[in-house]
């Protein structure tokens, strides 16, 4: 299951040109799920003055066209044949901004896309499509000059969204000032939006935008939670918004204590909390998660042929990964089908996860056999995969684990695992054993694997086996068998050859 562009093609690059910062990010290819293979930001705060004067901050001139010169430099010398230089807020609100723009694309020889409030807000939007397994709710992004917030329907269903005038820079500074005149500018343009009130009662709020992402990380550090992986990070409301109030609250003392969050997003913290407590109260969602993947994603899912656009970000990613770092792209699909027949009855989600892990099943084959499981387990984990939450990548990486024979109370796994509970313990373990079995049968070629099926009736397992390739006499295969029969909770497994004709 290869993604239609396969491996190759050229590397894509979008900068993104914001109130606070500039960011550049150059992707491996144009993909389904982009992998980024280079990742920059330098904070200039273009727009720390806009509100006071209307104009760009006259200081961060200089600084920001130097950047956007060493990134659209570096973007061509890496292969790009497409860059794209997206400016939000700041650049669409200043005065100067039009001649901002002229000196941009007179130093880099690119074109500057300048964004409407409504197109920065669709595009956050696809990003969030870009990132997830068929999301709905509304997608909130938060800039330094602004936040979009943008409604996602049914996969098919235009993106649509709104611009609220007000970002962490503004907020920040009025906090500085006073809290009650923060809160104060906050409820002010909250007032302006009364469509907003309830809009996302039932549903998910995804969160984007690098302040955003900063809580999301303060409470992975907080919690300490098993995974510190941003993308995917789910918390119920309630939760958000005593969290929100715990960091509006912090001094500079506080904040400098924080662990988790990058120094130079500590400032604007305070603001990034107060602002998401707000709008998580008048949105009114069942469940927040936090986004990796916004506007620079939500761009290069525009160029995507629609066919591509419809695939899974999960399914994507893993055959791409699979295809790149296993032996075979073929084998993949093929253990997909054959482990079907042992999880009679398994739902579409379970059946999804049990074929992103057949599809990266052989990724780690050129790790030392001794450190393998682990390896394996701690990069699946952790790899910039999309469409999956914590809990879900938690079985992928187990099932990876037991597919390398990795011993099931292994306490450097131990926290992690214990993300699922004991029926996606068991199928993890399960379906790691029978991936175990079809790399032994098989030596990895497809073509033997479809020689030999897994017949699962009541209580017992049997293997058929009808290829030369094949000794059914191995005492390998044998406790394979053995091992996945017990997984299973089977009684009894079998080996059957066909007779001569």
């Amino acid at each position: 299951m290869r993604s239609p562009a396969g491996i190759g093609g050229p590397p894509v690059a979008v900068i993104d040109l914001g109130s606070n910062s500039i960011r550049l990010v150059v992707y491996e290819r144009l993909a389904r799920a982009p992998l980024p293979r280079f990742n920059e930001r330098r904070f200039c705060g273009l727009g720390r003055e806009l509100e006071a004067t209307g104009r760009l901050a006259a200081e961060a001139i200089g600084p920001a066209l130097r950047t956007l010169r060493r990134y659209t430099w570096l973007a061509r010398a890496t292969g790009c044949e497409r860059v794209e230089i997206l400016a939000t807020a700041a650049v669409r609100r200043a005065e100067d901004g039009t001649a901002f723009v002229r000196a941009v694309e007179d130093a880099t020889g690119e074109r500057v896309s300048v964004l409407s409030g409504e197109d920065e807000a669709r595009i956050a939007g696809l990003g969030v499509r870009c990132g997830f397994h068929e999301p709905r709710g509304f997608v909130g992004d938060l800039g330094g000059g602004s936040i979009e917030l943008a409604r996602l329907g049914p996969a098919e269903a235009p993106v649509e969204g709104v611009s609220l005038p007000i970002g962490a820079l503004a907020v920040g500074e009025a906090l500085r000032r006073d809290r009650a005149r923060a809160e104060a500018l906050i409820e002010a343009t909250l007032r302006g939006f009364p469509e907003l009130r309830g809009a996302d009662r039932g549903q998910v709020l995804y969160l984007v935008g690098g302040s955003w992402r900063s809580i999301g990380r303060a409470h992975m550090a907080l919690a300490d939670t098993p995974l510190k992986v941003v993308h995917g990070l789910a918390l119920p409301p309630a939760e958000t918004v005593r969290l929100c109030r715990e960091l509006a609250a912090l001094d500079a003392r506080g904040r400098a204590r924080l662990p988790g969050v990058s120094r130079r997003r500590l400032d604007l913290l305070p603001a990034g909390a107060l602002l998401l407590e707000r709008v998580v109260r008048l949105l009114e969602p069942e469940q927040v998660v936090f986004s990796a993947t916004g506007l620079r994603e939500g761009r290069l899912f525009e160029w995507l042929e629609p066919a591509v656009r419809a695939q899974d970000p999960l399914l994507a990613g893993c055959a791409d990964f699979g295809a790149r770092d296993g032996r075979t792209a073929a084998i993949g699909p093929a253990l997909a089908e054959w482990t079907a027949p042992l999880f009679t009855g398994e739902e579409a989600a379970a059946a999804r996860l049990r074929t992103a892990v057949c599809l990266v099943s052989d990724t780690a084959w050129r790790e030392h056999p001794e450190s393998r499981a682990r390896d394996a387990f701690f990069t699946l984990a952790h790899y910039p995969l999309l469409g999956v939450d914590h809990a879900e990548r938690a079985f992928l990486a187990y099932a990876l684990f037991c597919r390398y024979e990795g011993r099931r109370d292994d306490p450097a796994v131990a926290r992690i695992v214990g993300l699922l509970d004991k029926v996606q313990k068991r199928r993890a373990e399960a379906l790691g054993a029978a991936l175990d079995l079809g790399f032994r049968l098989s030596g990895g070629v497809a073509p033997v694997l479809a020689a030999c099926r897994l017949v699962r009736e009541g209580g017992a397992l049997r293997l058929e086996v009808d290829h030369p390739a094949v000794d059914p006499e191995d005492d390998a295969i044998k406790g394979r068998l053995e091992t996945l029969v017990a997984a299973l909770g089977l009684d009894r497994g079998e080996i059957r050859v066909p007779r001569p004709a």
